[in-house]
């Protein structure tokens, strides 16, 4: 039997919740329920002026969801606003503009069998290596370029021209943020997993993820959060300080724990939650950065998948051209 035993002094059950795209209105709903019933819900500001401002926080949750896929604004956006919670929404201007896919979004209804033929073809891999690991593993040790071009490659092979749209477009993205209930913030351009990029792609990715938002929006940019968000993994000092250089104000990682004064305001944890009744939900709040030890307790992480495969292949090392 695990026990796990959290002491509750208010500051130290602060909390940031993520989300994704979310298919489930009522879940949803349910879900903020719970949330607003164990702690005090929020803004982004408030968040803001705990790092900066000695601002007292106690027992507080802040709500951020990622990508800004369709569902936030036609399941997500009406529950927040119904029951009035704040948010923040961090997303992709180019995206948005260009009515486009993120990779992973693109790769939904790809055989995956087919997809790890492709790289192995293109790499001059034994198929044998990438058995054991889903498609996600292997794209996300990967840079953004290699990642188009395989999907391109499937794409061409087998015929595929037109995928569904999964984002919000440009005009629910303004009409969003002039409401003024959802704060929005950056996520990079593309979505790479921005370690396995170049410094000159990591910038642009970052930098430029501001400016066109901030050009669609008109105002302002100050938050930011990372694609994946495993710090090493996923991003690392090199980014962080291209935050800090940026004078970004807050900045968001995807590490399973609550968010004290003792963090650095460019990296401040969250929990992820998905699907799963009540008692899942409130068993993932409680349980808090226990929760991944037990969830995996029967099998191997995502995040342990990807290292193992990266001790196997550098992607970064081999032949490639975009």
């Amino acid at each position: 039997m695990i026990i796990v035993k959290e002491v509750n002094d208010g500051s130290s059950m602060n909390k940031i919740i993520n989300f994704h795209d979310v298919r489930n209105i009522l879940w949803f709903e349910k879900t903020l329920n719970i949330l607003k019933s164990r702690f005090r819900l929020v803004k982004t500001k408030d968040i803001e002026d705990f790092y900066y401002n000695k601002k007292t926080l106690n027992n507080a949750c802040h709500v951020t969801i990622d990508d800004g896929d369709k569902t936030f604004y036609h399941i997500i956006y009406p529950v927040l606003k119904k029951i009035n919670v704040p948010a923040t929404l961090f997303v992709s201007a180019e995206i948005c503009s260009k009515h486009s896919n993120f990779w992973f979004q693109e790769i939904r209804s790809f055989d995956s069998d087919r997809v790890k033929k492709i790289i192995c073809d293109f790499y001059n891999l034994d198929i044998n290596i990438l058995k054991i690991y889903p498609v996600n593993v292997i794209l996300k040790n990967m840079s953004i370029g290699q990642i188009w071009t395989i999907i391109n490659k499937y794409k061409s092979i087998y015929g595929i021209t037109s995928d569904e749209k999964y984002n919000m477009s440009i005009d629910q993205l303004r009409e969003i943020d002039k409401e003024g209930l959802v704060t929005i913030g950056a996520h990079t351009m593309n979505h790479p997993i921005l370690a396995n990029e170049n410094e000159d792609v990591s910038k642009k990715e970052i930098i430029s993820s501001f400016k066109e938002l901030e050009n669609v929006l008109q105002h302002e940019i100050n938050y930011f959060a990372y694609p994946n968000g495993t710090i090493i993994l996923d991003y690392s000092t090199r980014e962080i300080e291209i935050l800090r250089n940026m004078n970004c104000r807050l900045a968001f990682s995807m590490e399973a724990k609550n968010f004290t004064v003792n963090d650095d305001p460019l990296v401040i944890p969250r929990f992820g939650l998905s699907t799963g009744n009540q008692l899942f939900v409130t068993t993932k709040l409680i349980l808090g950065k226990y929760w991944n030890s037990i969830k995996y307790l029967k099998s191997a992480s995502e995040i342990e998948l990807r290292i193992d495969l990266k001790r196997k292949i550098d992607f970064n090392k081999l032949n490639f051209e975009a």
